[in-house]
């Protein structure tokens, strides 16, 4: 079966409107001379044609601009929409026309998110197992280490977790004792080629913490309170852990926020002071890079008023352009995946992880007009705290990092290059709609019953006529 092509973002934005469906008749049109195949393709990365209804006696083809797998045996069954909408006419009426686009490095090509599947350019070695501290994890926590190990595989664990391993009383563990590493973030994390996660969606975003760059495909099993970014049963891990190593799992990247502080006033503070909001920064924020002052959110940036009674005062810029001002207890600045978290909670829609898109949500303000909006991923947006404002604000990134920011200083979000692909249960679309229902219970409800036809003559047969009104009325 040959891969899944997007091909909404190719030509029309490269050749004209008119040559390109000339190409496309004159392709048709050698095809039909020379026969009637089932599926014809220009090119095996941009165009598929899909077959049409025959007409007398002759196949008639055109070309589709959506997301077709294609395959020569008739019983796999052929996905024939993508994600992404249709490429939109480039000729709007008599006269009007896009501007056509000569330098290729404009063009951005995007791989439909339905056809992203995993695959291993050789067989994964390293796995890294991070867990949810406690009791109720650790059974199934040594169950998998083991099983792991057996496989001739390296095991990284976190180092509190390695003093736990019972290596002196479990043959299995002694085996493999020199396969079992403590995990250094510092120097182990462009060594890992797989994240399996034990626990809930705080896991998860603690092991998106965890690679600042780069991030390995991560396989969760929900073993949390909560579970919506965790769709896998432990039940069933030897099962799933054989197909992941195999590849070819569908996987759903969720983009992720990059974030650069921005510290103004640090130059113009005395050495004393800069000292005490160094050592603040380091104490409140570890998973902060002090250095370069960035850091990658997987779910929301949010900037509030920390312990302050006053509402917050912050100035929001998109592309360096001043959009508005922020006057209340704070504003979350959340991704896709983050909608369904403290956005959602605060008011904001909830966005398939699908969607390039950034979610801007105030979080209680002081303005009855102030709704949640819903940009393009592509923007720089800036949130400073504002001159005008009476007390600091605070930074927290996934929940996990408090900073505090003075006047002028601020945040610079951007979506990051380096998403944290997720191994998908079912696929991209059907896992996520399927964690609205049974985790957060959307749009469940009691169903209305039907009305029986019998039931509702005899309601018809009760109901009092106008004539009946009338007699009531001259009686009163």
């Amino acid at each position: 079966q040959r891969r899944t092509q997007s091909v909404d973002c190719y030509a029309p934005s490269i050749l004209e409107e008119d040559e390109y469906y000339e190409s496309c008749a004159n392709n048709t049109n050698e095809t039909l001379s020379n026969g009637n195949p089932d599926i014809l393709k220009e090119n095996d990365d941009d165009y598929v044609n899909v077959p049409l209804p025959r007409v007398h006696s002759r196949s008639m083809s055109r070309p589709c601009r959506r997301s077709v797998s294609i395959s020569g045996d008739d019983r796999i069954p052929r996905r024939t929409r993508s994600v992404f909408a249709p490429s939109p006419k480039c000729n709007f009426g008599p006269k009007g026309t896009l501007k056509k686009v000569r330098n290729n490095a404009e063009l951005i090509v995007i791989q439909d998110p339905c056809s992203q599947r995993l695959d291993w350019t050789s067989s994964p070695n390293n796995i890294l197992v991070i867990r949810k501290p406690g009791l109720s994890t650790q059974t199934e926590f040594r169950i998998l280490v083991t099983k792991l190990l057996k496989r001739r595989l390296n095991v990284y664990v976190g180092s509190s977790d390695h003093t736990q391993l019972p290596f002196a009383t479990d043959a299995n563990l002694q085996e493999n004792v020199e396969r079992c590493i403590p995990f250094d973030q510092k120097n182990d994390t462009c060594k890992i080629d797989l994240v399996i996660c034990l626990g809930g969606d705080g896991t998860l975003l603690h092991a998106s913490s965890l690679f600042q760059k780069s991030c390995p495909p991560v396989l969760s099993f929900s073993m949390g309170s909560l579970g919506f970014l965790t769709p896998f049963d432990f039940q069933f891990h030897d099962n799933i852990i054989d197909e992941v190593l195999s590849g070819k799992v569908a996987v759903l990247l969720r983009t992720r926020l990059n974030c650069a502080i921005i510290k103004h006033e640090l130059n113009n503070l005395s050495s004393s002071e800069t000292s005490d909001v160094s050592s603040q920064t380091n104490e409140t924020s570890p998973s902060i890079d002090t250095d370069a002052m960035t850091c990658l959110a997987l779910n929301e940036v949010v900037i509030d008023r920390g312990p302050s009674s006053y509402l917050s005062n912050l100035d929001l810029y998109i592309n360096d352009k001043y959009i508005t001002k922020v006057q209340g207890d704070g504003l979350i600045v959340s991704t896709p995946t983050g909608s369904t978290a403290y956005g959602m909670a605060a008011g904001a829609s909830m966005v398939h992880p699908n969607v390039p898109a950034m979610i801007v949500c105030p979080i209680c303000p002081h303005s009855l007009s102030f709704r949640p909006i819903v940009v393009p991923a592509g923007i720089e947006l800036t949130v400073k705290v504002s001159e005008d404002t009476r007390l600091t604000a605070w930074l927290s990134i996934d929940g996990r990092s408090r900073l505090e920011l003075r006047q002028h200083e601020g945040v610079k979000i951007t979506t990051s290059v380096y998403p944290v692909p997720c191994i998908c249960r079912f696929d991209q679309l059907g896992d996520w709609f399927q964690s609205l229902a049974d985790i957060l219970h959307w749009n469940i409800r009691k169903p209305q019953l039907n009305l029986d036809v019998d039931q509702e003559i005899q309601l018809d047969e009760h109901m009092p006529t106008q004539d009946d009104e009338n007699t009531l009325d001259k009686n009163e």
